[in-house]
């Protein structure tokens, strides 16, 4: 099995980022404070369903850095995986405060 597209939405510092990986090893490059860590965080996260960087999931929720800009209620980890040949997409949604939802190709799980 492979991850060949990861999107994330208020995932820690990333409001909105989508990431096409290629098949083979892949090589993350970028100064501090970029994100890198966030995208290797959010693959974890999904597939063990706990951070190695934290114990409460709600820091895991982008925390806005304009004060104008209202706090999101919680951050979308979304992932296209390729397994046999078949694609399927895996998203997980983490709320502030509430339960965990996952789906598996937009299905309730």
């Amino acid at each position: 099995m492979r991850v060949s597209h990861l999107a994330l939405d208020d995932f820690r510092s990333w409001k909105h980022g989508v990431v096409e990986l290629p098949a083979g090893p892949t090589v993350l490059v970028g100064a501090n404070g970029q994100g890198k860590t966030n995208l290797v965080e959010a693959l974890a996260y999904l597939s063990t369903f706990s951070s190695h960087r934290v114990g409460a999931e709600g820091a895991l929720v982008r925390i806005p850095l304009d004060e104008d800009e209202a706090a999101p209620g919680g951050a979308v980890i979304r992932a296209r995986v390729v397994a046999l040949g078949r694609e399927q997409v895996v998203e997980l949604e983490i709320v502030r405060g509430k339960a965990n939802r996952a789906r598996i190709n937009r299905a309730q799980v």
